[in-house]
C-alpha cells in the first residue's frame, strides 16, 4: 500500500494539472459569484487539511531534534532549529515556521511508558478539530493563545473543558448538532478572530484572577521602535497597551476627516448668503487613504504636543533645524535640510514647514563647503499671535478640512525666508497636511488687509476666483431699528 507522502504526491500531481487547466482555459473568470466562493470554500478546506499534515510532521521534526546535537534532525540537514528546516523546505518565512513550530507544541503527543500508545495533547479536542480541516494554524493559536496564558492558574479539568468548547465552536457545532449542512452551504466555519473571542471570554472566566498578572506581562512586553530610513520613510511598530490604543484611537477619531465623499446641498428650500454657484456648497473629495489619513493625524498630535509646553525642555521645544545648503540655493528655496534627530535630510520646503511651529539655525555653506552664515531667526508665531490667528481663522482655512484650530499649525503666507513677517496679517491656520502639500497642490492663499482668502483648483471653481476664508463662526449682530 503506498504511504501517505506517495498518496499526497499523485494527488498532488492531479492538482497541478486541474489548475492549469483551469488557468489556461480562463475558468476561473467565467464562474458565476456562487461558484466563486464555492472555490473559495474549498480551497480554503484543502488548505486546512494541508496544514494539519505539516503541524503533524512538525511534531515529529520537534522530537527529532533534541537530544546530543550529533543525532539531531535539523543538524543532518544543516539547519539549527526546526523553524529553520521548516522554512527552507516549506519555503514560507520565518513567522509561518515558528507558527508552525509553536501549533505542533499544541498538538504534540507522547507515548505512554507501559503501552507504547499516544497519549491525548495538551489541546486534544483542537487538535482533532486540526486534523478534521475544520481550522488552521492561524485558528489553532487564536484559540489557544489565551488559554496558555492562563494555563498555569487552571485546574485539569478546566483546561480540558476549554479546549471542548473551543473545538465544539471551532468545528461549528451546536452541542451535537451540526450548525450547517456542507452539501448545501459554505463550511460553517469560524474564523481565527472569532475564536479568538471565545478563548478571551473562556480564559477571563475560568481564571478570574488572571487580569492584573495579564497586565504585569502586557506592561512588560509593550514597546515602540523606530527604524532606519528606506525611500525617505522611517518604519514603525509596536505593541501598545490597550488603554494606550484607546486614547490615540480616539484621537484620531477627533481628527479623521469622515468626508471621503461630495455632500452636495439637500433638497428643497435653503437659504444662501452668497451666489448660489458657490463651490463652499460641494465640499471637495479628500483623496487621501485611511493609512495616510492617519499618518497625518498622528503628526499632528505629535505637533499639538510639542506646542503645548508640557514636556520637557528637550522634548517640548520646538525642534532646531540646520540648513545644510549653499547660500544661494536656500536664497532659491532649493536644496536640502536637515532636522535635528533625524538621520536623512529633508528638502528646504519641509524644513520651512517645520519653522513655522519652531526655531529655526541656518548654517550656510559655500560651494567649497566654507561657512558663510550662521545665525537664528524669529520666525516663531508667539502664543498671542497663535491665539488671535485661529480665532479669526476657526481651524483649517482649506474648504472641507474638518481638523479643528488648535489642533493647526501656524502657516507664514509670504515665506520668512523672502521676508514675509512673523505677524497675524502673515499667517493662517493650516492643518499638518496642508501645510506639508500646500506646494504641490492648487490651493493659493493670499491676505487682504489682515483677512485671508483662498483660491482653489479648477475642479473646485471654474471661475478660480479668490474667496474670504469662512471657517469662523460670527457672532451675531444686533438688529438695527427701523426710523
Amino acid at each position: 500500500m503506498n504511504s501517505v507522502v506517495d498518496r499526497l504526491e499523485e494527488l498532488q500531481t492531479q492538482l497541478v494539472a486541474v489548475v492549469a487547466d483551469a488557468f489556461e482555459s480562463e475558468q476561473v473568470a467565467e464562474l458565476s459569484d456562487a461558484e466563486q466562493l464555492r472555490l473559495l470554500d474549498v480551497t480554503g478546506r484543502m488548505q486546512r487539511s494541508l496544514e494539519a499534515v505539516q503541524v503533524e510532521s512538525t511534531v515529529q521534526v520537534r522530537e527529532r531534534s533534541e537530544g546530543l546535537r550529533g543525532e539531531r534532525m535539523t543538524t543532518a540537514y544543516g539547519c539549527d532549529r526546526p523553524a529553520d528546516l521548516l522554512r527552507l523546505v516549506l519555503r514560507i518565512d520565518r513567522s509561518s515556521a515558528h507558527r508552525l513550530v509553536k501549533a505542533a507544541g499544541y498538538a504534540a503527543r507522547v507515548r505512554g511508558i507501559t503501552d507504547a500508545d499516544f497519549l491525548p495533547a495538551r489541546y486534544e479536542a483542537m487538535r482533532q478539530a486540526l486534523n478534521a480541516g475544520a481550522v488552521g494554524v492561524a485558528g489553532l493559536l487564536a484559540a489557544v493563545d489565551p488559554i496558555e496564558s492562563s494555563r498555569r492558574r487552571l485546574s485539569p479539568e478546566a483546561l480540558v473543558e476549554a479546549d471542548r468548547q473551543l473545538a465544539v465552536f471551532a468545528r461549528g457545532e451546536e452541542g451535537d448538532r451540526r450548525a450547517a449542512d456542507a452539501a448545501t452551504r459554505l463550511s460553517p466555519v469560524p474564523a481565527p478572530d472569532e475564536l479568538a473571542q471565545l478563548a478571551h471570554v473562556l480564559a477571563a472566566y475560568l481564571d478570574p484572577d488572571g487580569a492584573e498578572p495579564t497586565d504585569d506581562l502586557a506592561s512588560r512586553e509593550r514597546g515602540l521602535w523606530l527604524g532606519a530610513v528606506r525611500n525617505g520613510r522611517v518604519p514603525m511598530r509596536g505593541e501598545l497597551l490597550p488603554d494606550v490604543a484607546a486614547q490615540l484611537d480616539r484621537l484620531f477619531d477627533s481628527l479623521l476627516n469622515p468626508r471621503v465623499e461630495p455632500v452636495a446641498v439637500p433638497p428643497g428650500v435653503h437659504f444662501v448668503d452668497s451666489a448660489p454657484d458657490d463651490p463652499l456648497a460641494l465640499l471637495p473629495i479628500d483623496d487621501r487613504s485611511r493609512p495616510q489619513k492617519m499618518h497625518d493625524a498622528f503628526a499632528t498630535i505629535l505637533a499639538a504636543a510639542a506646542r503645548g509646553g508640557e514636556l520637557p525642555d528637550l522634548g517640548g521645544a520646538a525642534p532646531t533645524l540646520v540648513v545644510t545648503v549653499e547660500a544661494s540655493d536656500y536664497a532659491a528655496g532649493t536644496g536640502w535640510a536637515r532636522v535635528d534627530g533625524a538621520e536623512a535630510p529633508v528638502p528646504v520646503r519641509v524644513a520651512a514647514q517645520t519653522g513655522c511651529a519652531g526655531g529655526i539655525q541656518r548654517v550656510l555653506f559655500d560651494e567649497r563647503g566654507r561657512i558663510v552664515g550662521l545665525g537664528t531667526s524669529a520666525r516663531i508665531f508667539n502664543a498671542l499671535q497663535r491665539r488671535a490667528i485661529v480665532a479669526r481663522d476657526g481651524g483649517c482655512i482649506i474648504p472641507g478640512c474638518t481638523i479643528p484650530a488648535t489642533w493647526c499649525e501656524i502657516h507664514h503666507v509670504d515665506d520668512h525666508a523672502r521676508g514675509g513677517p512673523t505677524h497675524t496679517d502673515n499667517g493662517v491656520a493650516l492643518c499638518w497636511h496642508h501645510h506639508r502639500t500646500l506646494h504641490l497642490s492648487d490651493w493659493q492663499i493670499r491676505m487682504r488687509h489682515g483677512v485671508p482668502e483662498i483660491r482653489g483648483p479648477h475642479w473646485w471653481d471654474r471661475e478660480r476666483r479668490w474667496r474670504p476664508v469662512r471657517k469662523r463662526r460670527r457672532s451675531p449682530r444686533p438688529m438695527r431699528a427701523g426710523p
